[in-house]
């Protein structure tokens, strides 16, 4: 995943996240992937979704896919406003344990969803650690299958974020018009075409700000609230394609 042969650096922590989708299995990634970590280059693989948590000044990398059946999502979280990055030197790989903590699935702890934002969805979490939250009446446009990990999931990282698979129209939320945050957040929708990037699939509707000013978009598109402001309602127009 990196035009080099040695290992990166940041001065901020990472996250580096990797999802299947193509079959709508959330819980399938359909890839064996390997990464590298810390100065002795351990080497670790996965075949499940993942995110492997990089802390700030641990080397990493190279990354690679080695075996693949289908298309597969990948995405970094960087918690920092700008890239940063020193490159390393290659060295010999080895084998071992000692990092393998940094590798978490892709589930949501049944734990974070009985506190703050994740408790209206804390009835929806299934044995597997995937919440249903569209069929089990939390909003008919809300998620198909979707994964929440928090801090505590990651290792104490000041960040919480989802991964969901949408594909049903209506509001995503019931109750009232809007809701704000004590934190920043941001929504990312993006289509799962892999030939086009560009692609959507849906068309959806959002309010920003004490007037519920609507906003319809229907390209991949990152709605930002800043912290304690409102957002909200959401609806899903129309669906093509899931996203």
């Amino acid at each position: 995943c990196h035009p080099l042969k040695g290992s990166l650096v940041h001065p901020y922590d990472e996250l580096l996240v990797f999802v299947g989708y193509r079959d709508g299995d959330i819980l399938r990634l359909g890839a064996e992937v390997s990464i590298e970590l810390g100065e002795e280059r351990e080497e670790h693989f996965f075949d499940k979704p993942s995110v492997v948590l990089i802390p700030k000044g641990l080397p990493h990398g190279p990354v690679r896919v080695n075996k693949l059946s289908n298309p597969i999502a990948h995405y970094t979280i960087g918690l920092a406003p700008e890239y940063r990055a020193e490159t390393l030197p290659e060295r010999p790989k080895t084998k071992g344990s000692r990092h393998s903590h940094l590798i978490k699935r892709m589930l949501t702890s049944v734990d974070s969803t009985l506190e703050g934002s994740g408790a209206a969805f804390a009835q929806v979490t299934d044995s597997n650690g995937v919440m249903h939250p569209a069929e089990r009446g939390v909003g008919p446009g809300n998620g198909d299958q979707v994964v929440w990990l928090y801090g505590r999931d990651l290792e104490g990282m000041d960040v919480n974020f989802t991964w969901g698979l949408y594909s049903k129209c209506g509001k995503w939320h019931r109750g009232g018009e809007a809701h704000t945050h004590p934190e920043e957040e941001i929504l990312c929708f993006v289509g799962l075409d892999p030939d086009d990037i560009n692609y959507l699939g849906a068309e959806l509707e959002l309010g920003l700000g004490q007037d519920y000013e609507r906003h319809i978009f229907n390209k991949p598109a990152v709605a930002i609230c800043p912290k304690a402001f409102p957002h909200l309602p959401l609806i899903t127009r129309w669906v093509d394609k899931p996203y």
